[in-house]
């Protein structure tokens, strides 16, 4: 992963562009229904480079990251990441432009998701719901619910189109009225409405064409595959962490009478989540340690360092790959991380230094009973970065050889030897190596203190004999 001075500098300019028109409820939506998701510095980004237009203005004036950082009292590693977290969720697009006078970015900002929209949006409703819990999450939704009106206990007096206006004919329009209607109508070439950029999340890493190819034209037509069931595909598909060759399976299951609804396709998958699963619904989580939570910026200097980057920008599903050999992690393990994850509330960092410990230290077995204890017990530490969860492991670990070094009688009991990480290997080597010599100093010392006290008596020895001759 790039370092955020690879990616931005306080130096470099900035310009604002709003996509759309704003509404009042905008800010509502903002703070009640995104920001559980991307956090408040996310959202106290977005207000603050809404704030760079004045009144009535489209485009902002050119600042540098600088004078944003300090408005906003971000350092730059937190401002980046936030600015990640709105691209992410479809709210900023951003355009970078290098020169000789600098790198200039262009902030494109877009309208948060109408309530209606964001409560159908099969990807946001489903991680707010984790967020906040079933009584939160429909508090929040009634609030933006509109009550039905009881039409049949009334009439409606409204008043069609025909019945206010007329139509003219033909020969009565002015020719040059309408000219310069049409000339209004067509927007000049390369200007487009505000409002004209389409908003989608952008979903990567769903294999379509495998899907399809595994699909049979019989079953599932092509003409049923239209562009809103692709989207919607994605979507399932990212949420609930399908494969292709299994959404083939379960989009031929939703199939009725060669048609394809999308409430259909998404309670066919919400049902296979759940035999799978459980009725728990997925979360939403970072992939990585972020980056106001980072302690190595720069390059790592020591072994220990590495380790520690290793830590910081590896996800924990990534992590137990690699100590699989690339083997995919069992739908079971990955519940145990995601536990830790979002109902520990544990960093992606301080997650991966926990997984490592017991792997290493129970002959690569993830005990789950083990580790939802020590999380808790982290969480009640606060735990935040890496370098905090490392120092508790050696803490721990050295109470433990401490404990086992101590006399239990005659009777010696076998001690069992644990693996452990190479990084707190490392350092036990250390401390045993100090030990030693600590050892032989000491005994050199003693030998050095014998070797004097029997010089001293044959000195003395020695003495008496010569006062003696010299008597006789």
């Amino acid at each position: 992963m790039s370092y955020h001075w690879k990616e931005l500098l306080p130096v470099d300019h900035f310009i604002v562009r709003l996509s759309n028109y704003e509404t009042t409820i905008d800010q509502q939506v903002l703070t009640l229904l995104y920001q559980p998701l991307i956090g408040a510095d996310a959202v106290g980004l977005y207000h603050g480079l809404r704030a760079q237009l004045s009144v009535g203005a489209w485009m902002s004036e050119r600042m540098t990251h600088h004078q944003l950082a300090l408005s906003l009292a971000l350092d730059l590693p937190a401002l980046l990441q936030a600015r990640k977290k709105l691209e992410g969720i479809d709210l900023l697009r951003t355009f970078h432009k290098k020169s000789t006078d600098g790198d200039t970015f262009i902030y494109v900002l877009h309208p948060p998701q109408r309530p209606n929209q964001f409560f159908s949006d099969d990807v946001l409703s489903v991680f707010l719901y984790n967020r906040l819990g079933k009584t939160q999450f429909r508090s929040l939704r009634d609030r933006f619910t509109l009550p039905t009106l009881q039409e049949d206990e009334y009439e409606e007096v409204t008043r069609a189109f025909s019945d206010v206006f007329t139509s003219l004919r033909h020969s009565e329009m002015q020719p040059k009225l309408q000219s310069d209607a049409e000339n209004v109508l067509q927007l000049p070439e390369g200007e487009a409405f505000a409002g004209d950029e389409g908003t989608n999340l952008k979903l990567q890493g769903f294999d379509l064409a495998l899907m399809k190819q595994s699909l049979s034209s019989f079953v599932v037509p092509d003409q049923v595959l239209t562009g809103e069931i692709e989207t919607l595909i994605k979507k399932l598909a990212f949420v609930y962490q399908v494969t292709p060759l299994v959404m083939a399976d379960l989009v031929g299951r939703a199939m009725h009478h060669d048609t394809l609804h999308a409430s259909d396709l998404r309670k066919t998958v919400q049902d296979w989540y759940r035999l799978e699963h459980g009725d728990k619904p997925p979360a939403l989580a970072e992939k990585a340690q972020p980056l106001n939570q980072r302690t190595i910026h720069g390059e790592p200097e020591t072994e220990e360092e590495k380790v520690m980057q290793f830590y910081e920008q590896t996800p924990p599903l990534t992590l137990l790959e690699e100590r699989q050999e690339g083997a995919r992690v069992s739908p079971a393990d990955a519940r145990l991380i995601e536990e830790l994850l979002v109902d520990y509330k544990l960093y992606p960092g301080v997650t991966n230094v926990l997984i490592d410990f017991v792997l290493y230290q129970y002959d690569m077995k993830l005990s789950r009973n083990l580790l939802l204890k020590i999380a808790a017990e982290w969480a009640r530490h606060k735990l935040k970065t890496v370098p905090e969860a490392m120092a508790l492991v050696k803490a721990e670990k050295q109470k433990q050889k401490q404990a086992q070094q101590k006399p239990r009688g005659k009777t010696r009991r076998h001690v069992r030897e644990d693996k452990l990480p190479q990084w707190l290997l490392e350092k036990e080597q250390v401390a045993l190596e100090k030990s030693s010599s600590l050892e032989e100093d000491n005994t050199l010392t003693e030998r050095n203190e014998e070797l004097a006290v029997l010089m001293a008596a044959r000195k003395r020895r020695k003495q008496e004999g010569g006062q003696g001759h010299g008597v006789n």
